[in-house]
């Protein structure tokens, strides 16, 4: 026998292993489908608790309630649900791709985008950006920030002295913490 050809534990391994991935597929689909169910349901259920409470002018918890108490006329116009308003859905990352998976919402219009839609039937695959990166800050932009909050605790000290009716606070002090020498303090009195 050659290397070349699988032994028949070698193909017994396989066939497990094929069959743990269709298997692990077939979860993946069925999770990925649940979850665009449960994105497209809690896109329709804050949008009719938007409408709602706008058509009842009580206010509502994006908007607040200040309005509560107030008498307002019955006749309001349609209130326009945007995009800030939906801290829900727009919570997930893949909530615009189910929308358009089940044909939901104003964002089920055709993007021609073909690479989310897979050539095998019934697969839900909802492809996910990259998270975005923090703005990292270059040693210089560090400094300069350094050097702005330094100065505005200068200047903050100095207007307190000046309002509690201290002398002012020399340089040397306002760095140092402490009181100047005193033979600073002889040539200042001269």
């Amino acid at each position: 026998m050659s290397n070349d050809t699988p032994t028949a534990e070698d193909k017994a391994k396989y066939d497990a292993a094929k069959k743990e991935l269709l298997s692990a597929l077939t979860k993946k689909r069925a999770l990925d489908k649940q979850l665009a169910q449960l994105e497209v349901q809690i896109y329709n259920l804050e949008s009719s608790y938007l409408t709602e409470t706008a058509a009842h002018s009580g206010g509502n918890i994006i908007h607040g309630f200040e309005g509560y108490l107030k008498n307002q006329p019955s006749g309001r116009r349609k209130y326009e649900i945007s995009e800030a308003d939906r801290i829900f859905s727009t919570s997930s990352t893949t909530f615009k791709k189910s929308l358009e998976l089940f044909g939901e919402g104003e964002e089920s219009t055709a993007t021609g985008d073909d690479q989310s839609r897979m050539s095998t039937p019934g697969l839900t695959t909802v492809i996910v950006p990259p998270a975005p990166r923090p703005e990292v800050l270059t040693a210089a932009q560090q400094k300069k920030n350094r050097d702005r909050e330094y100065q505005r605790k200068k200047r903050a000290n100095a207007a307190l002295s000046r309002k509690q009716g201290e002398t002012p606070i020399s340089d040397d002090e306002s760095v140092s913490g402490r009181k100047p020498s005193k033979r600073a303090r002889m040539t200042e009195d001269d």
